[in-house]
């Protein structure tokens, strides 16, 4: 009976209107209203979209690690993969806030690599890093961590951290 996910006006008041959804998390409550413009109440649908997140975000840390240089980052994307600890977040339809902002953070988190890597087009993969970002954050505030790992994958492979490390992540951590 949330009748935010039933109409266009109730998409409008996910968006619009903080305490319209118990929580402040457009995307995630967007893909709800998609979603239920779809099928419905049928779970199937809603399960499946979990699954299929599930399987980017593991495919996504299996890519972060990858970039990394971490030994053995395919069998750490398998682990993710597989692990119980993550399968009521897959599992439970309403637990959507965390495998989408998993794939958002992620992204996020791929493409900032990217943009460090590869000067030549940085501003194209900054900003996309951002709005990567800015997705998580719209699925689930606890994203905002992000941020921190960011400076600590940047010391921990640079051995240490310049201003110029920085300065890029402001915008990250005022978001």
């Amino acid at each position: 009976d949330n009748d935010t996910l039933r109409s266009l006006a109730g998409l409008g008041q996910i968006w619009l209107k903080p305490g319209s959804v118990p929580q402040y998390y457009t995307l995630t409550f967007t893909s709800f209203w998609v979603e239920y413009h779809l099928w419905g109440l049928q779970p199937f649908g809603y399960h499946l979209i979990n699954v299929l997140l599930h399987i980017l975000n593991s495919l996504l840390i299996w890519h972060i690690l990858v970039r990394l240089r971490v030994p053995g980052a395919w069998f750490a994307g398998l682990i993710f993969a597989l692990h119980p600890v993550h399968v009521e977040s897959v599992a439970w339809i309403t637990e959507r806030k965390n495998v989408l902002s998993g794939a958002f953070s992620l992204a996020s988190f791929l493409v900032y690599l990217r943009f460090r890597e590869e000067k030549s087009r940085g501003a194209l993969w900054y900003l996309t890093a951002l709005l990567l970002f800015l997705g998580a954050l719209f699925s689930k505030t606890a994203a905002g961590t992000l941020s921190a790992a960011f400076l600590l994958i940047v010391w921990w492979k640079e051995g240490r951290l310049s201003w110029k490390d920085v300065i890029p992540l402001v915008p990250f951590f005022v978001m």
